[in-house]
């Protein structure tokens, strides 16, 4: 007696962990720019440079970078700082193992840079760490039986999501930005912000598709003492694909994708002047890839030959519940809180936090704000630059029909639009579109057998029972009971009763004719 094995690939959700750390410097103004009268807008970003596995721990190294604009003393023209604070940190996780796939993640929950003096600054910050780990796991399912004589088996169909691609990547954009015709040269680009728009990947034959958009914002400096600060705002679209041999198209995608790091510096056009921007974007994608399939298992087997004992283990198999996309307004009104007179917005930063995501029924309940931060100009002599940050907050529900508490979710967010219309008065309405991207994977309990044992038929029990047996059907009973308790082939029973597809009824009676006699 064979068995012939298939073998399911599966990631299974091991842990899911959280650390926080705060971070407290203080830096000095460089030598090289004057001092700090008022600081317009500050921003930051955290970066993950190495993931270093150790025993049941994990080590992230990377720094948080902030910058900020600011209004020197005695009315000069706007001015820039920048700078980073280094992070070493430890992260315990119980049972990490060296196959296992690990997602980290870092956000920064709040950030803080205040004015000590006009030569120093404070920079105070948050940063949350998650961190996903899953093992990949394969289960050997017996599919067939060979070389087992009369056997009989039962088979079952399981529905597994197999893993079929768990790796990372990278997509560069390149891209040169051109100012507008009637804007003054570049003398200093003082601020450049890059961020994620609309993201979508997906599975081709061979490859992975990547599109979205770039929201592009620059702040700079012209040649004349004269000229107010000058701003670029561009929206870059972007497509492409990433070589994958054996992704297929009917593949279901788990795929995050963020900034890796954005670099801008200004650059001469043909004629030398600078009038251009280069941009230089990595992105960093998180890939996880599931092939599902319909695999036929033997799930019970008997031989009117021998005893056959199925040996089982207990098994979890994951299928795909729900693959989809769907999206939420979050519109709301601001107002300047300096009195001064707005005369444009200039540019709306926002940024996603999620606050609680609960299982429902038949959904996901989804709560969260959307972060801004809104650029403007006003009528002021002195800092006609000016900034304020809002809060919005949402609530949603993403359709999930059969979710329960024992399913692996993975809801990945965006903005898929953002912008501002003046209203007057100082008062401005924000529109932005939420994209959520939602993968569920249910955990399906089964008893797989991983070996069958073989022995001599009972003869005494097997003699006891009647050769020729009229048996009425009771309501638990299907064919396959009824042909292993008398011993009997099953497709002889549907035969000799001529039944169909659907099998007994409770109440029919049947005609059984013991088959281990002819055995013996």
């Amino acid at each position: 007696m064979e068995l012939k094995k298939k073998s399911i690939r599966m990631c299974r959700l091991k842990k899911k962990t959280m650390s926080q750390i705060t971070m407290d410097d203080d830096f000095i103004v460089p030598d090289v720019k004057p001092d700090i009268e008022k600081i317009v807008i500050d921003d930051g970003e955290v970066e993950i440079e190495e993931v270093k596995r150790l025993p049941e721990k994990v080590q992230l190294r990377g720094k948080l970078s902030y910058r900020l604009l600011y209004y020197p003393a005695e009315g000069g023209r706007l001015e820039s700082m920048a700078g980073s604070i280094p992070f070493d940190e430890y992260v315990n996780v119980p049972e990490l193992d060296s196959r296992d796939y690990l997602q980290t993640g870092a956000e920064i929950e709040d950030l803080t840079i205040e004015l000590i003096h006009s030569r120093k600054i404070n920079v105070k910050a948050i940063i949350t760490f998650r961190l996903t780990v899953e093992g990949l796991e394969e289960q050997n399912a017996v599919v067939d039986i060979e070389d087992a004589g009369p056997a009989e088996m039962l088979m079952r169909a399981v529905r597994a999501a197999q893993a079929a691609v768990c790796q990372k990547d990278t997509y560069r954009v390149k891209e040169e930005i051109e100012i507008g015709s009637s804007q003054p040269d570049i003398e200093e680009l003082l601020w450049g912000q890059c961020r994620l728009r609309n993201v979508q990947t997906r599975p081709l034959d061979g490859s992975l598709s990547i599109q979205g958009v770039l929201d592009v914002f620059c702040v700079y400096r012209g040649p004349e003492a004269h000229i107010p600060p000058q701003w670029v705002e561009k929206e870059i679209p972007f497509a492409g694909s990433l070589e994958f041999p054996d992704v297929t198209e009917d593949m279901y995608p788990e795929i995050t994708v963020h900034m890796g790091h954005c670099q801008m510096e200004e650059q001469p056009d043909f004629d030398g002047e600078n009038r251009s921007i280069a941009l230089d974007a990595v992105l960093e994608l998180d890939i996880r890839l599931y092939e599902e399939e319909n695999i036929q298992v033997v799930s019970d087997v008997y031989s009117p030959a021998a005893k056959l004992e199925p040996e089982y283990v207990p098994a979890e198999v994951e299928e795909i519940l729900v693959r989809n996309s769907s999206r939420t307004r979050v519109n709301g009104k601001v107002r300047s809180s300096t009195g001064d007179n707005v005369l444009q917005v200039c540019h709306v930063d926002g940024s996603i936090k999620l606050d609680d995501v609960e299982i429902v029924e038949d959904g996901l309940l989804i709560e969260g704000a959307l972060c801004l931060k809104i650029l403007y100009m006003t009528d002021s002599d002195s800092s006609p630059l000016q900034s304020m940050r809002e809060v919005m907050p949402f609530q949603y529900k993403a359709d999930a029909r059969g979710i329960d508490p024992d399913c692996v979710y993975q809801l990945n967010t965006g903005l898929e639009q953002l912008g501002a219309i003046m209203l007057g008065g100082g008062e401005m309405e924000i529109k932005g579109v939420v994209l959520f991207d939602l993968l569920v994977r249910k955990r399906t309990k089964e008893q797989m057998i991983t070996g069958v044992s073989e022995g001599p038929v009972d003869l005494e029990e097997v003699e006891k029972l009647p050769g020729i047996v009229v048996y009425v059907v009771q309501p638990d009973d299907t064919l396959w009971k009824i042909a292993k308790k008398f011993h009997a082939a099953v497709e002889s029973l549907r035969s000799m009763n001529h039944l169909g597809e659907n099998g007994p009824v409770p109440g029919d009676r049947l005609l059984i004719v013991k088959q281990v006699e002819r055995v013996l």
